[in-house]
């Protein structure tokens, strides 16, 4: 087996099938401020914390001091192994005065100088530029015999938009393609393995951002699920926090399934959520994801619901994540969920705010693989999820929505809807659907006060006259 060494960035290692492989030639293409720079950085610097030794060198007319300047921002920069394990080195001007053959020897005699068992050759396409297609294509089979007789990993970065045939991709090991794309005013990073010899990769575009702590990589969530062991098959049922609710359901919610809770604005679906939540416990941990409802606004609303939240705030059974409705990464918000559950055992997991996570996708129509890839994730952790969704106030000659899509995002379904009889207003709630399980399926009636959610008419409405 050939040995894999990380990129230094996890979610590239996820895309990768484990990272580069030694002894292996890599071109990383992408356009002025794509990233290539840092990510090159945060692969050396990580390699050498490993144990290895690492050579950067570049053809840029850009000297090392002023590209370390910036680098030395990176929270992954490390002063204390310059020079000794990772060493910077200008071949500029053996370039310009010896051309190729001159940089091939370069490269073969600080490789072995250094013992480096990892090098990034930065500005490829200057190479390109003072040769003939045919000296070039010769050059980067050199190479990549020089890394391979040196067993070290070759990084070659590279700004040009070349295409798939060109020869330097056709003999490389591997091809990675950064992006930097806009929809309409929306800015977003995406890279792509486009070839890897020997791996698994995951294929696609990807999203990425830069951060201070360098490159962070968010594989697409639907593309991970492919090697998930089958889920351990749950009989029993989880608590909705109502008993009447439970009642409807013929005894809670089935363990481990995803519920989708749809309704209009102010129908109670955040209130529901919330009794879900109040049965948070040190033995289920719940953890709830908001996009309206602040931490403090959710506390105070749930005081005024008689809903005790207080309790496992304070013991830590109940964690909230708040993301302010912007320009989030529906891929990095999956996945800091997913990991924020696996650390904390949450059993009980509420996404309020489905429409939130469709709208932070730059392709919509991936709504429903996202969610089933959500669900499934946090299936196999052991956690019960229920979700929230908007939809204008329903009539009874209206459809919910497409079939197809929610049968692949959950598989029970719950409707909450408001309607209005003269001046009051009156919310109802129907089992649409059950995974694998009997369930009242009539209309019932319901209202909210200081006690939440109650089934049955509201006592207070019958004080009002209705102006039909």
């Amino acid at each position: 087996m050939i040995e894999k060494v990380s990129t230094g960035i996890e979610g590239l290692d996820q895309l990768t099938d484990g990272g580069f492989l030694r002894g292996s030639a890599y071109i990383i293409q992408g356009p002025p401020g794509a990233g290539k720079t840092i990510l090159a950085n945060q692969f050396c610097y990580t390699h050498v914390r490993a144990g290895g030794r690492a050579l950067y060198m570049t053809l840029l007319a850009e000297s090392s001091a002023r590209m370390l300047a910036y680098v030395s921002q990176m929270s992954f920069y490390e002063s204390s192994v310059v020079p000794g394990s990772l060493q910077y080195l200008s071949a500029y001007g053996v370039l310009e005065r010896e051309g190729l053959p001159g940089l091939l020897k370069l490269v073969q005699h600080e490789l072995k100088r250094h013992r480096a068992t990892a090098m990034v050759l930065d500005g490829t396409f200057v190479a390109q530029s003072v040769a003939s297609e045919q000296e070039f294509r010769a050059f980067i089979h050199a190479l990549q015999g020089v890394a391979g007789m040196s067993d070290a990993v070759l990084v070659m970065l590279t700004h040009q938009n070349r295409s798939a045939s060109c020869p330097e991709h056709t003999m490389v090991d591997g091809w990675i393609e950064l992006s930097d794309e806009t929809q309409g005013f929306r800015a977003y990073r995406t890279i792509q393995v486009r070839k890897h010899r020997g791996a698994a990769v995951l294929h696609g575009k990807h999203h990425f951002r830069i951060t201070q702590d360098g490159i962070a990589v968010f594989p697409r969530p639907e593309s991970l699920i492919r090697d998930l062991p089958a889920p351990v098959a749950r009989t029993h049922r989880v608590g909705s926090g109502h008993a009447g609710l439970d009642a409807l359901l013929g005894g809670g919610l089935p363990a481990g399934s995803a519920t989708l809770l749809v309704g209009p604005s102010g129908a109670g679906k955040t209130t529901i959520g919330m009794h879900f939540l109040s049965l948070a416990s040190e033995q289920e941990p719940a953890l709830m994801l908001g996009f309206y409802e602040t931490p403090a606004h959710l506390r105070y609303r749930a005081r005024s619901l008689g809903l005790d939240l207080e309790r496992p705030f304070q013991t830590g059974a109940l964690e909230q994540v708040w993301l302010p409705p912007s320009e989030n990464l529906a891929d990095e918000v999956i996945q800091d969920i997913v990991q924020r559950a696996r650390a904390m055992g949450a059993r009980r997991v509420f996404v309020d705010g489905m429409v939130a996570i469709r709208d932070s996708l730059v392709v919509a129509d991936r709504l429903p693989y996202v969610i089933n890839a959500l669900s499934i994730q946090l299936e196999q952790l052991g956690a019960t999820m229920l979700y929230t969704t908007e939809i204008p106030e329903l009539r009874l000659d209206e459809t919910l929505m497409p079939t197809d899509e929610l049968s692949a995002m959950v598989e029970n379904i719950l409707l909450v809807n408001t309607g209005r009889r003269g001046v009051n207003l009156h919310r109802s709630l129907s089992v649409v659907k059950l995974r694998d399980s009997d369930f009242d399926p009539r209309t019932h009636e319901f209202h909210i006060g200081d006690r939440g959610l109650m089934l049955g008419p509201d006592p207070r409405v019958g004080t009002r006259r209705d102006s039909n």
